[in-house]
C-alpha cells in the first residue's frame, strides 16, 4: 500500500505580506525580533548590502564619536527623561510603520546625541515594568544597534530616555502618531506609511473615521483578489501580486479599485508585480468609467483583459507595444492635421487614453466607455489601431 504523505502547501507572498493586517490586538516585538524580522524579510542582496553598509556607519559612528566609548558614555549626552533600560521597551507591530533599515543606517552615520529624542511610550499594564514605543522606533532601533553591535554591551544594562504617556487610547495615540511624523526633522510617513496606520486603526482599534474605514476596506478588496500594497523600500515591489504605485488606490473609490482588481486578475498579475504605467493606465480608465457612471459586469472586465492581452500583452511598460502604436498612431494624427511643430507624445494618460479607448470601441462595441478628459485633442485614425 502506497504511503501518502502531506505536502505543505506554499502561501502567496501577497497573503504572506497581508497577513499583517488580520491582526485585532497588539502584537508585541522585542527591539531584536523587529530588526532580525525585518532583515530576514529582505532579498540577499539588500542583506549584503546593509552588512556593508552596517560596518561602514559603525566605522563612521566611532571617527566621529572617539569620546563615546560605550553606553555610560552615551547616556550622558542624551536627553534627561524618564529612564528605562532598553530591555523593559518593546514594539507594538499595529502602532509603527514597517522598520526601514536603510534610514536607521542613515541616522548612525549622522549620529549626534542631542538630536536623540525620547521615545514616547506607555505601560500597558501598571503593575508590570514594562513599555511599548507608539513613537520613536527608528530612534529605539539605532540605540540598539549602538548598544549590541557597536560596543557589545547588553540592552538590560542600557538606560535610555522615554516619554511615558497615561493614554491607553490607542486610536488617540496613532493619530498622534501620524501627525508628529509630518515635522522637519523626523522621518516623514509617506503615502503607504500612512494607509498601513489608517488600516491598523480601523482593525486594531476600531477606529470609525471615515477616511479610515474607507482605507480599510480597499485594503479588503486587495487583499480578496490575492494583489498586496507595498513600496519600494521594502525590497519586495518585484514578488508577485505588488503594488507598489499605491498613489492611485488612494485616490480610487471602491467599485472602480474592485474592477482595476479584477482587471488586474484577469491580466495575470497575481504571478507578476504590477508595473507603475499599469496602475497610472488602468487607474484612469476605470475612474472614467465610474465618473461615467457605468457599470461594468465581469464578462466586460474579463473581455477587455482579453482585448489588451490580445492586442499588447496587457504591458503598459515604456518600451512596451502598446505605447508603440500609440505613439505612432499620435504622430500620424499630428501629420494628418497640419499641426506646427514637432509633435510630442506622452506616455501618460493623456496620450494613451485616447488610443485605449478607441481600441477597445473598435474591439468590443456592445460596450460604451467614455471619452479622455485630459486637454488633448489627439484621436486615432481607426487605420492606426491594431
Amino acid at each position: 500500500m502506497m504511503n501518502l504523505q502531506t505536502v505543505p502547501v506554499a502561501i502567496p507572498y501577497a497573503a504572506q505580506r497581508n497577513g499583517r493586517f488580520s491582526f485585532t490586538a497588539s502584537q508585541v516585538k522585542t527591539i531584536k525580533q523587529r530588526w532580525d524580522e525585518t532583515y530576514a524579510s529582505l532579498p540577499q542582496i539588500q542583506q549584503r548590502a546593509i552588512n556593508n553598509a552596517l560596518q561602514a556607519a559603525i566605522a563612521e559612528f566611532q571617527r566621529r564619536n572617539p569620546t563615546i566609548k560605550g553606553t555610560k558614555d552615551l547616556k550622558k549626552k542624551l536627553a534627561k527623561a524618564w529612564n528605562v533600560k532598553m530591555s523593559q521597551v518593546g514594539i507594538d507591530d499595529t502602532m509603527q510603520r514597517q522598520l526601514n533599515i536603510a534610514w536607521v543606517l542613515t541616522l548612525l552615520n549622522m549620529f549626534v546625541s542631542t538630536k536623540v529624542i525620547p521615545i514616547h511610550v506607555y505601560q500597558p499594564d501598571e503593575n508590570v515594568e514594562f513599555y511599548l514605543a507608539w513613537d520613536g522606533q527608528h530612534t529605539l532601533v539605532l540605540l540598539w544597534l549602538i548598544c549590541t553591535q557597536i560596543f557589545g554591551e547588553k540592552p538590560e544594562d542600557f538606560d535610555i530616555p522615554v516619554n511615558v504617556y497615561s493614554s491607553h487610547d490607542k486610536a488617540e495615540m496613532r493619530s498622534s502618531f501620524i501627525d508628529l511624523n509630518t515635522e522637519h526633522g523626523k522621518r516623514m510617513l509617506d503615502l503607504f506609511d500612512k494607509m498601513e496606520q489608517m488600516i491598523y486603526g480601523a482593525r486594531v482599534d476600531g477606529n470609525k473615521n471615515p477616511l479610515w474605514v474607507e482605507v480599510s476596506n480597499k485594503q479588503t478588496v486587495i487583499e480578496n483578489h490575492g494583489l498586496f500594497m507595498t513600496s519600494k523600500k521594502f525590497g519586495d515591489d518585484h514578488m508577485p501580486g505588488a503594488i507598489s504605485r499605491v498613489q492611485e488606490i488612494n485616490k480610487l473609490k471602491l467599485e472602480p479599485l474592485t474592477w482595476l482588481c479584477t482587471y488586474l486578475v484577469a491580466v495575470g498579475a497575481q504571478n507578476r508585480p504590477v508595473e507603475e504605467k499599469e496602475m497610472v493606465m488602468m487607474s484612469y480608465f476605470f475612474e472614467r468609467c465610474y465618473k461615467a457612471q457605468l457599470t461594468l459586469t465581469q464578462k466586460c472586465l474579463h473581455d477587455i483583459a482579453g482585448v489588451l492581452i490580445g492586442h499588447f500583452g496587457a504591458d503598459f511598460s515604456p518600451t512596451s507595444t502598446f505605447w508603440t502604436r500609440a505613439g505612432n498612431a499620435y504622430r500620424n494624427w499630428h501629420n494628418q492635421h497640419g499641426m506646427y511643430g514637432t509633435p510630442h507624445f506622452h506616455k501618460e494618460p493623456l496620450h494613451g487614453y485616447p488610443f485605449l479607448v478607441e481600441q477597445l470601441t473598435k474591439d468590443l462595441p456592445k460596450y460604451r466607455f467614455p471619452s479622455s478628459s485630459t486637454n488633448s485633442n489627439f484621436v486615432p485614425d481607426a487605420t492606426d489601431l491594431v
